[in-house]
């Protein structure tokens, strides 16, 4: 067999999705790129909400739905509906390694989908439950966002420049985070069940995520710190940490040893600094932030930011522009990962899995599908089993 041919991890895994938006879809998206035949549950007609959000289109979907379900086959199955829920049951049964959903509370109990069933039925099966704020406590049967999760756990509230208001963070993190978490649990449950035989239910859910991603604050905090506070670039701990003023925009550094800090001072050609008392030492610099930064920027506005990275880079000293995602797509370095790539069909562009297995990302191979494009072949499928 040619290396261009060589099977992904999980080909041969057989996968059922039912959810929507964004964290269920991600989890599919990514145990589909890894090899997973991946079957999206959808209802009729209107199918997974994002396939209506927004005016861009790519491939014939919408951008967020192409982005977040290529690689996955469509079926659509009206819950209400006994034959058709008694063949989703029977595919569960007899086909399926792996169930997740992120349904709304308590549709999965009500049309008897939810993981006691329908692992009751398959002892095999893995299945993971991604909730909004978990299976236990008062807001268990809650509703919920991205943007509203990042406002519970103070995400929101510790993010944007120290002077202004709260800012909700750029990318939706605790969608994709939460749905990374699933993938994980669900993985690991793979693994255990090829130990044992046996199916495992894993839970996650975006509360928890939220909060595994605030692990550090929350430790500060038992450590006498305090609680977060908006510090705009600024980065805890060490300084320098943070944006610098060159000649043509921002320059972010992070020096977290003292023999960075030296290769900084001699590419400042501030030999100097090593020897003041206020900035020589990292508790200093942290104690005396403002003065370092003036004196530090007022070095940095010689040149561009461009130059100062190219020197910096060389003597080793950890920094990066300021950049607009155009910018970074446009960088040599993304570039140079591949991580951009094509269509089957050529037509666009999606960036692909950050992962390789043996050397090589696993391929861009299905679009995302149509609504229903798979019934016929796994309906069929079913009647002939």
């Amino acid at each position: 067999m040619s290396a261009a041919a060589k099977p992904l991890p999980l080909d041969g895994l057989t996968i059922l999705e039912m959810g929507s938006s964004l964290a269920g879809p991600f989890a599919g998206k990514t145990l589909a790129e890894f090899g997973a035949t991946v079957i999206k549950v959808e209802p009729p007609e209107v199918g997974d909400a994002s396939r209506g959000w927004g005016a861009g289109r790519l491939g014939g979907s919408a951008v967020m739905f192409q982005a977040f379900n290529k690689g996955k086959r469509s079926l659509t199955v009206d819950f209400a509906n006994t034959d058709e829920l008694a063949q989703l049951r029977r595919l569960v049964s007899e086909k399926v390694d792996v169930v997740f959903q992120n349904l709304r509370p308590g549709v999965g109990d009500k049309f008897s989908l939810d993981g006691a069933t329908l692992m009751a039925d398959n002892p095999r099966l893995i299945y993971c439950n991604m909730g909004a704020y978990g299976p236990q406590g008062p807001l268990k049967d809650a509703p919920g966002y991205d943007p509203l999760i990042q406002a519970f756990t103070g995400i929101s509230d510790a993010t944007g420049d120290p002077d202004g208001d709260a800012v909700r963070v750029g990318v939706p993190l605790i969608d994709i985070g939460t749905g990374m978490w699933a993938v994980i649990g669900i993985l690991t449950a793979l693994h255990q069940r090829a130990v044992t035989g046996q199916g495992c239910l894993v839970d996650a859910a975006m509360l928890e995520t939220a909060l595994a991603w605030q692990g550090f604050n929350v430790a500060n905090h038992e450590g006498s710190g305090g609680w977060p506070e908006r510090m705009g670039l600024q980065g805890p701990l060490l300084v320098p940490n943070g944006g610098f003023e060159a000649g043509d925009g921002t320059l972010v550094m992070t020096v977290g040893t003292p023999a960075q800090f030296a290769r900084l001072c001699r590419v400042l050609e501030r030999e100097d600094l090593l020897d003041d008392p206020r900035f020589a030492t990292n508790d200093g610099r942290v104690a005396n932030r403002p003065a370092f930064n003036d004196t530090v920027n007022e070095t940095l506005r010689g040149k561009t930011r461009a130059e100062w990275n190219a020197l910096l880079n060389a003597a080793d000293v950890p920094n990066s522009p300021l950049m607009n995602l155009g910018e970074t797509m446009d960088h040599p370095q993304t570039a140079a990962t591949g991580i951009m790539q094509k269509s089957p069909d050529g037509s666009f562009s999606l960036i692909g899995p950050p992962i390789r297995f043996d050397g090589k990302r696993p391929p861009f191979s299905r679009n995302a599908p149509e609504l229903g494009e798979a019934n016929q072949e796994v309906f069929a499928f079913m009647k002939d089993g």
